[in-house]
């Protein structure tokens, strides 16, 4: 039930903090394409991938986890039809599953695997990528280890969407000037629970088999082997988690994933160790599982050695939302 691949990781000569130490960084344009990123050290390290269709895995232990779900009838490369029908599936899926309160879908990506660029130096096509209509870029599949939000970014990410969509936000589109999330609700909801997660899924015919996505169980790394990677925008910082490897680390993929299967990735929790201890040590979960609550999982997407060459390209879409507890 596993197989042998490929995973990025940051060397041991890559300063790992919690925080930013601003040596660490890429510009970001409004196109959503990056200049050469500074600080890193990326190093491909061969480890088991296992088969999650044989576990049972869920978002408070592991992070992660991957159900049936049917895929809307539209068309992905329609951003408007993101929005206005996609954007409202997610987040009732992300209500169903976790029970929040309220769910706000923000953002997303269309990727493809014939795209390249630094986070994907594999031997990408570069055939014809698809033309998202009103859109931004399709993105290129992240084959490196890392995690979306940090410490920092998570409630500051929150923040922005109390304030007017900045230039380069999707919901421009369909907010104008008006935030998402209501000025006068955002204190309460950065001081209770919240949950970042990503609603990943396969957008092509095709089961996913070129750069599939896999995830790092939550309860198998700690932060002694957080990387803290900047990434500056025209008019805001962000910050995601890049990894240093560790014998621990477990990571876990689902083979051949269809249209109508999505995956919810927890990418930040307000709850998790992590964010309320600033320290976690991997397996800890074993120990007291009862207090052990993820703060979210690393994930990459990676080079199946099994692939047919000839396989058509991923194409896939996440979408980004916050849960409110």
């Amino acid at each position: 039930g596993k197989m042998i691949a490929g995973m990025n990781y940051q060397s041991p000569q890559v300063s790992r903090s919690l925080f930013s130490t601003g040596q660490i960084y890429v510009d970001r344009m409004v196109t959503g394409s990056d200049s050469t990123p500074v600080g890193l050290d990326t190093k491909p390290v061969s480890l088991p991938i296992h088969n999650g269709r044989l576990l049972r895995t869920n978002l408070d232990s592991n992070g992660f986890t991957m159900i049936s779900h049917l895929s809307p009838l539209i068309d992905y490369y329609d951003e408007y039809q993101i929005l206005n029908s996609y954007y409202p599936e997610c987040c009732r899926l992300v209500e169903s599953i976790t029970g929040a309160k309220e769910v706000f879908a923000f953002d997303h990506n269309i990727r493809s695997s014939t795209k390249k660029s630094w986070l994907n130096t594999t031997d990408a096509s570069g055939g014809k990528v698809k033309v998202i209509k009103d859109g931004s870029e399709v993105q290129t599949p992240a084959l490196i280890v890392h995690n979306d939000y940090t410490i920092t970014s998570a409630p500051l990410r929150l923040k922005l969407l109390s304030e007017p969509p900045r230039l380069n936000d999707v919901l421009r589109k369909v907010l104008g000037d008006v935030p998402l999330i209501s000025p006068s609700k955002v204190e309460d909801i950065l001081k209770g629970h919240y949950m970042f997660i990503n609603v990943w899924r396969n957008i092509a015919d095709t089961p996913v088999k070129d750069c599939p996505l896999a995830m790092c169980d939550a309860q198998s790394f700690g932060t002694e082997e957080l990387i803290t990677f900047e990434i500056k925008y025209a008019d805001r910082t962000g910050e995601n988690y890049f990894a240093a490897h560790r014998e621990s680390h477990r990571w876990i993929y689902y083979p051949d994933m269809v249209k109508d299967e999505a995956l919810l990735l927890k990418v930040w929790d307000s709850r998790g160790s992590i964010a309320l201890h600033h320290d976690q040590k991997p397996n800890q979960g074993d120990d007291n599982g009862d207090t052990f609550q993820s703060t979210f999982s690393f994930h990459s997407a990676f080079k199946d050695p099994t692939a047919p060459a000839d396989y058509p390209a991923r194409e896939s879409i996440e979408v980004r939302l916050i849960a409110v507890f």
